[in-house]
């Protein structure tokens, strides 16, 4: 999520904005515009925070393009770091071991009048998080702003530590209960004793992200970093033995790949490894590492968004910023080109891309700032007087062996790929790292169909294998599609697939599946995520406990 936004004073016209990639003008303008968009040297500002001084970069070799204009296969080597190979960690309990091979990619964004301009994204890996022996922390910053680059850092450095300090502390304040209910004095006593502290709750550990995010944010504004119209999105899934927790600010994303249900005799069941290794013949295969991991057969996973984009398409998060007194217009509303309206409602990120790219935007009423594409960020403080926060949702569930893969990315990704294609090309992969060039492989060209510059591109893929089973409600096909269908929001009607996405299936929500095809079980799972109004007249999804 980049941004051409250059100064604190906001001229009338041009209108600016942030976020969402940071698209100043309509995508059917930058196309015009393509064939003679010119590059520009970069300017940086030095000093404390709030100053004003711009001193020009020193001259840079410019990047070595195409006759197209599109940078050459070495100069998108040389804008590319990630794993060097695929790692592993063991997670969850003894009883309920959770297996994660993972790997990460990220490549610096191209942008025409801005060549050199750095990196904005960022993420991080945390193993025995937080004390925890078989805890660990995955996030991915993105972001935006002329300062984004030090907003993500700063957020990279200081937020895992700042959850970590709150859930070590939430446990030994649990530790320190437990010992009093015994009788047992803590005078003396060793407090600072991980393995044997409690674990925490869902509730309690949430408590202690929402707390960590906030901290942070203030720090954030404290600190060095401009911050003013410039911050960071942040997902992070944290896992603390058998619970996964996905805290989220801002439109970074997380996928989750499941396994869907099939009935057998009456009952649900899954299609063991056993059944997809004799199918797709890899039972010999393996890596540097051991086995690889074998998913299902092909079309038999299932997206399901373990985030939700905070953005003005929102209809809540619309409604939240306009109550603290916030304008939501599009750049082209804002200079006239479009008529005023709010139907932004048919726009569903992570199952639909915006191919437009004049988002809904959130403006001071009367002003031509902030403008940002987001309704919650960790800085950006022009824009807390009108809703823009820096408190996350947050989703705590419990892995089963029906979850295979884990996918975390900022919106360099998600641009113009669905939640479902993102699985489906990890699926296809035989271990993380080939996921994630795949991946990026896929996002970039994506990004150079649709726009004249590509963003920053950065994921995280996680190769899944777990031990708990689902216990008949938590964890099961129908527990995971309400879940998604709290992320996506009630659509009356279903925008057209093409023929690939075999929508055949008749089957109503939670029906079984019966002896149908893969393909047709998952377009019967898509079509039950949205508790279609003609199948259920009157029926809305309960909000999923869960998500805070």
């Amino acid at each position: 999520m980049g941004c051409n936004t250059s100064k604190d004073v906001f001229p009338r016209r041009p209108v600016t904005g942030v976020g969402g990639t940071e698209r100043m003008i309509s995508r059917a303008k930058r196309v015009n515009d393509k064939k003679t968009s010119d590059s520009s040297r970069s300017t940086r500002s030095l000093g404390s925070k709030g100053s004003r001084k711009e001193v020009q970069e020193p001259p840079k070799d410019p990047p070595k393009l195409d006759e197209s204009g599109h940078l050459l296969p070495e100069e998108v080597v040389k804008r590319s770091t990630s794993s060097i190979t695929s790692k592993r960690l063991t997670l969850g309990t003894p009883e309920h071991p959770i297996l994660v091979e993972y790997a990460h990619w990220t490549q610096r964004g191209f942008y025409p009048d801005d060549p050199h301009k750095e990196n904005q994204d960022e993420f991080s890996i945390t193993a025995q998080f937080a004390g925890g022996e078989s805890d660990a922390m995955f996030a991915v910053f993105d972001g935006h702003g002329k300062k984004g680059h030090d907003c993500a850092r700063f957020v990279k450095k200081k937020l895992p530590g700042t959850v970590a300090k709150e859930i070590r502390q939430a446990r030994v304040n649990k530790y320190k209960a437990a010992l009093k209910k015994e009788n047992i004095s803590l005078k003396g006593a060793k407090l600072f004793d991980p393995p044997q502290w409690p674990t925490l709750n869902a509730d309690e550990y949430k408590t202690c992200c929402t707390k960590a995010f906030l901290e942070t944010n203030k720090n954030l504004h404290k600190s060095e970093v401009e911050d003013n119209i410039s911050g960071t999105t942040a997902i992070t899934v944290s896992f603390h033995e058998t619970l996964m927790t996905v805290c989220n600010v801002g439109d970074s994303r997380a996928v989750l790949g499941h396994q869907v249900d099939f009935q057998v005799n009456g009952h649900r069941t899954s299609r063991g490894p056993e059944e997809s290794k004799e199918e797709i013949g890899t039972e010999e295969k393996k890596d540097g590492n051991g086995e690889r991991k074998v998913f299902p057969k092909p079309g038999s996973l299932l997206a399901i968004p373990l985030s939700r984009d905070q953005t003005p398409y929102r209809k809540d998060e619309r409604e939240r910023v306009k109550l603290k007194g916030a304008a939501i217009m599009s750049i082209d509303q804002i200079e006239g080109r479009e008529e005023m309206h709010e139907n932004w409602g048919d726009m569903v990120l992570g199952e639909d891309v915006d191919i437009h790219g004049d988002p809904p935007r959130v403006w001071v009423q009367g002003k031509d700032y902030p403008g940002t594409a987001f309704t919650r960020s960790i800085g950006d403080s022009m824009a807390e007087s009108i809703g823009v926060t820096a408190e996350p949702e947050i989703l705590a569930r419990t892995l089963t062996s029906n979850d295979h893969l884990l996918v975390i990315a900022s919106d360099g990704i998600f641009e113009f790929l669905t939640n479902q294609e993102v699985i489906d090309i990890c699926v296809k992969c035989e271990n993380p790292i080939i996921a994630c060039e795949k991946l990026v492989k896929e996002a970039y060209n994506k990004w150079l169909l649709y726009e004249n510059r590509t963003d920053d591109i950065t994921v995280i893929v996680c190769f899944l294998t777990v031990a708990m089973k689902p216990d008949g409600q938590e964890g099961t096909t129908e527990d995971l599609v309400k879940l998604a269908q709290s992320m996506y929001g009630n659509k009356p009607v279903r925008k057209t697939r093409g023929a690939h996405d075999n929508l055949s299936s008749t089957a109503g929500p939670g029906t079984g599946a019966g002896s149908i095809s893969p393909a047709g079980q998952k377009a019967n799972i898509l079509n039950e995520l949205d508790f279609s109004i003609s199948k259920n007249p009157g029926k809305k999804a309960e909000p999923d406990p869960a998500i805070q």
